[in-house]
């Protein structure tokens, strides 16, 4: 017979799940995301309700202060990435529907079911050589970027195809930012010595206005391991009305930079690193099992850490940045330097435990 505190659960849990597709994001988020529409953000929404059901019965490992990131920012930065993805997946099925005429392509596009993406994923890698726009080429590599993940379910056929699309269509900025000399070691000293330091020469993100996770591996990698910035890497300094960023209008007055900038965005700084990078790539639990092995890998102080929040298992979204600043040879792990909530050499194993996938880029 079931107990009124078991029944009390069980209710809980059930209204969780039917109010989740009705749950708005923070007020921070912006009013256009349609969560009805957006399979993914009611996927995140619906997973977060069974999480938090299991979370209150059980003992959780952390407290909000060692937490990385501000819980209210990230959940921004998710919804924001999960309806990009939405968006720029609506894009792909279109292209893909004018190219085939399937009837059915545009949910196999949109569907959080990883068979599907797998076929769609397959069916860019074969008509990819055919397709001509630049814009379009671009659209269909962005899908295949986004749904392949770790090395235990990477289908590797199609992350060979990516690495080829990369190493074909990257010169000028890539050249420039790749070739150049990079001392990691200096980075990660830099990262490990300047933790809970903030320089007037780049913007502070302490106020109410983004994170300072991505500014400070930005710095550690130009002003630490001597990067120099290139392309849409980079920012200067207009004048010193604003260094505490509290809007983008006083971000916009005080510093010049692009819009959106891989100096200071996780999701841009991917989106340029990555393809000038060897990048290794794990589940959360992959990594656990495995880091070890991994640990004899080539990857050295100075390299970047990105960590995922994760949805259905493999949508994936960039939402915390990390640099290498020493080793736990003991424990065969990585030691991490961070801002949002300083740190100065956490081990990876514990980042990796609110997260459900990482990448971790050598840094050319």
């Amino acid at each position: 017979m079931m107990s009124m505190r078991n029944f009390t659960i069980y209710f809980l849990s059930i209204i969780l799940l039917l109010t989740s597709f009705t749950l708005m994001p923070s007020k921070e988020v912006k009013a256009e995301i349609n969560i009805k529409k957006n399979p993914y953000i009611q996927a995140y929404y619906t997973e977060n309700a069974i999480s938090e059901t299991k979370n209150s019965t059980s003992y959780s490992l952390f407290s909000e202060s060692e937490e990385l990131v501000d819980p209210v920012i990230e959940e921004k930065i998710i919804l924001e990435t999960l309806e990009y993805y939405y968006q720029e997946d609506i894009k792909v099925a279109d292209l893909l529907y004018n190219i085939t005429s399937d009837e059915n392509i545009r949910d196999k596009v949109l569907s959080t079911e990883r068979q599907d993406k797998i076929e769609i994923m397959n069916l860019i890698k074969d008509i990819y050589p055919t397709i001509e726009g630049d814009s379009e080429k671009e659209l269909l590599y962005g899908y295949l970027d986004r749904y392949v993940i770790g090395p235990e379910n990477t289908e590797e056929n199609i992350q060979e195809f990516i690495d080829q699309i990369t190493e074909r269509d990257n010169d000028g900025e890539f050249s420039i930012a790749s070739t150049s000399t990079y001392n990691g070691t200096g980075a990660g000293n830099w990262a490990y010595n300047n933790y809970n330091k903030y320089s007037t020469n780049y913007p502070r993100f302490t106020g109410s206005f983004g994170t300072d996770c991505t500014n400070f591996v930005s710095q550690a990698m130009h002003v630490g391991g001597g990067k120099p910035k290139a392309g849409n890497w980079t920012i200067s300094k207009k004048n010193s009305t604003y260094w505490v960023i509290n809007s983008a209008a006083e971000l916009n007055y005080s510093w010049k930079l692009t819009d959106p900038s891989p100096w200071i965005s996780v999701k841009t700084f991917r989106s340029y690193w990555n393809p000038k990078s060897k990048v290794h790539s794990f589940s959360t639990d992959y990594y656990r099992a495995n880091h070890k092995s991994i640990y004899s890998r080539n990857i050295l102080k100075g390299d970047v850490v990105i960590l995922h929040k994760g949805v259905a298992g493999f949508v994936t979204t960039p939402t915390h940045l990390m640099i290498i600043s020493a080793y736990d040879s003991y424990n065969k792990d990585f030691l991490l330097a961070g801002h949002s909530r300083e740190r100065q050499a956490y081990q990876l194993l514990n980042a990796i435990s609110a997260y459900s996938y990482v990448e971790i880029l050598e840094i050319p």
